[in-house]
């Protein structure tokens, strides 16, 4: 090794590493504080409540009417409290450790490549030449860390407003079918939400392309396109009423249209909350039946939902961890994988590249381990022409933190629908430690290896002894690919389920796997469908379209009637139906239901 490599190494090793691991949990509490809150804080008070709730239904009318409005406003106040201290905390301390984050990260390069410049400008010129571009780079990655913070406050906001539709629901459900006028409020909520997240989407896209344009990475490049492309599309998708107004009817026009889709958002919002309390119907029926009436276990399983609070749900733990390979494997030699194009280094770190499967790509990241910090382009290269020991170890990941985060959140916010209360507590990591996981060579017709590697990853055994309320999501590289028929180009999938279902035959090891590719919007759906599975929902092939989550290019319909109303007028998203309701509940309990709801 060089004087220059070995100056920059120790450098990498010994300062900025460290620091940047300090900066990343800084970071990543931040990002956990709402998830200790509602643990800790809401959960606890949200049952008192709900204790609260049970005598008033005791007691006589008047006195069960007033109780409930005492109820409520008991609501109101705690989501109040909970909310400025949840959010102005969460908000300050990434203020905090972004900004501060930022200027470190920032100065500590600068200086630290400098230092190795001058070293390697005596011992190794074309080395330091190679880094000029690696100076470059760290002012790309000032740039794209500008465009995370932005994107970390856009979702602040939207967790707000989705707190407040919980809060609405858990209302409603207190003051029964009355209840059902506050889904007008919901669905404007719901409407600002989207718009919200809409922005924030075009924002990421644009902070994409220009760090793509920067970096010369055409794969980065390919992505924001998508990205900026579909969130295009989806602004046409949600203002397309109030613009035709205003072409046909200028001012007036525009506030006609833009009623009609205000109308349009309160009546998805009567209708989600009228659903909500369906699906409950639909849940308690189900319990009812498999455990009888009025029995111990049927009361208990019933009561463990809390349905009248903001928790409700059967509690499942997502157990959410992103795969990744290391530099410093025994296992699986990195640079082998990057020389027979099974992973190309470069495309995934963000510097130039080509991009051969286009929009199929894998969008991860190449990153000094316990960091977030993009490796250096000459690390890259004296890796793989020196090996493991010429750089710090690094770790190569299928997907970054922040993009798993807001899957889970899409997760969270779905699922409960479903009578499902989805929670997790950070995400983890677990190491590729076989080539059968890259990529994995799990198909619908053989998932041996998939369920292996939750053997091995989860300690899943499959055997009816696992807890099947913790549920293993993992993040990878990419599935193998599978010809569908003569002639056809070979496809991949997005998702993959390993479910346990002894009653049709199926055991094993249960959980979910998925990718990520471009368009980035398609795709987040994609964990909540694969989620569904696991909970007993099936595709229905041939009656589903792009409104309903279990849908799957394959076997469904695609473009209906009802799904161009919803995307144009009502919700704007793609939702369980009560049909899915009623099968994820005669799977809890059924096959589920001795670990469930014992």
């Amino acid at each position: 090794m060089s004087a220059c490599q070995e100056v920059r190494t120790w450098i990498t090793s010994t300062i900025l590493v460290p620091v940047e691991r300090l900066i990343t949990e800084s970071r990543e509490f931040c990002q956990e504080i709402g998830q200790w809150v509602e643990e800790e804080i809401t959960r606890p008070v949200e049952r008192w409540i709900e204790k609260v709730e049970k005598v008033c239904r005791d007691l006589p009318w008047p006195l069960s009417w007033l109780c409930d409005l005492v109820t409520v406003v008991v609501k109101i106040v705690e989501w109040v409290v909970e909310t400025v201290l949840k959010w102005v905390v969460t908000i300050v301390c990434q203020v905090v450790a972004f900004v501060v984050g930022i200027v470190v990260e920032f100065v500590l390069k600068v200086v630290g490549w400098l230092v190795s410049f001058v070293v390697c400008l005596f011992s190794d010129f074309w080395s330091a030449l190679k880094s000029i571009y690696d100076l470059w780079m760290i002012i790309v990655d000032a740039i794209a860390d500008i465009f995370d913070f932005i994107g970390v406050l856009f979702d602040d906001i939207v967790g707000i407003l989705d707190d407040f539709e919980r809060l609405l629901d858990s209302l409603a459900e207190t003051l029964g079918w009355l209840g059902v006028v506050l889904g007008l409020v919901k669905g404007i909520v719901g409407f600002v939400r989207r718009l919200v997240e809409l922005v924030r989407d075009i924002v990421a896209g644009i902070g994409d392309l220009i760090e793509g344009i920067l970096s010369l990475n055409l794969c980065k490049i390919l992505r924001a396109l998508a990205d900026v492309g579909m969130g295009i599309v989806r602004a046409v998708l949600e203002l397309l009423l109030p613009a035709l107004g205003w072409l046909i009817g200028g001012l007036p026009g525009l506030l006609i249209g833009l009623g009609i889709k205000l109308l349009g958002a309160m009546i998805a919002g009567v209708r989600d909350t009228v659903v909500l309390k369906q699906g409950e119907d639909i849940i308690r029926d189900k319990i009812n039946a498999a455990f009888g009436a009025g029995s111990e276990r049927a009361n208990r399983s019933i009561d463990k939902l809390h349905l009248n609070t903001r928790i409700a749900g059967l509690p499942f733990q997502a157990d959410a961890r992103r795969m990744f390979l290391s530099s410093r494997s025994r296992e699986l030699d990195l640079r082998d994988l990057h020389n027979r194009g099974v992973v190309d280094l470069y495309a995934l770190a963000g510097y130039i590249s080509s991009c051969k499967d286009g929009f199929n790509e894998t969008d991860g990241e190449v990153v000094y381990a316990g960091t977030e910090t993009r490796v250096a382009i000459v690390d890259i290269d004296a890796f793989l022409a020196d090996g493991p020991d010429a750089v710090a170890e690094f770790h190569v990941f299928p997907m970054t933190r922040a993009k798993f985060r807001m899957h889970l959140e899409v997760a969270r916010k779905k699922a409960r629908f479903l009578g499902i209360q989805v929670n997790y507590k950070s995400i983890g990591s677990f190491r590729a430690t076989t080539a059968d996981w890259i990529p994995l060579a799990s198909t619908e017709q053989d998932g041996t290896v998939q369920r292996e590697l939750l053997r091995t990853v989860f300690g899943r055994q499959g055997n009816g002894q696992d807890n099947l309320s913790v549920l293993p999501s993992v993040a990878h590289f990419h599935y193998i690919k599978l010809i569908s028929s003569a002639g056809a180009d070979p496809r991949e999938h997005f998702g993959l389920t390993s479910w346990f279902r002894p009653s049709s035959g199926s055991r094993g090891p249960s959980g979910v796997t998925y990718r990520t590719r471009s368009p980035e919007w398609v795709l987040r759906w994609v964990l909540i469908h694969e989620m569904g599975h696991y909970w007993g929902v099936n595709h229905n092939a041939g009656v589903r379209a792009l409104d309903e989550i279990m849908y799957t290019p394959a076997d469904g319909v695609a473009v209906s009637a009802s799904a161009a109303f919803e995307y144009l007028a009502l919700g704007g998203e793609a939702r369980f139906t009560l049909g899915d309701v009623g099968d994820a509940w005669t799977w809890i309990t059924g096959d589920g239901a001795d670990s469930l709801l014992p």
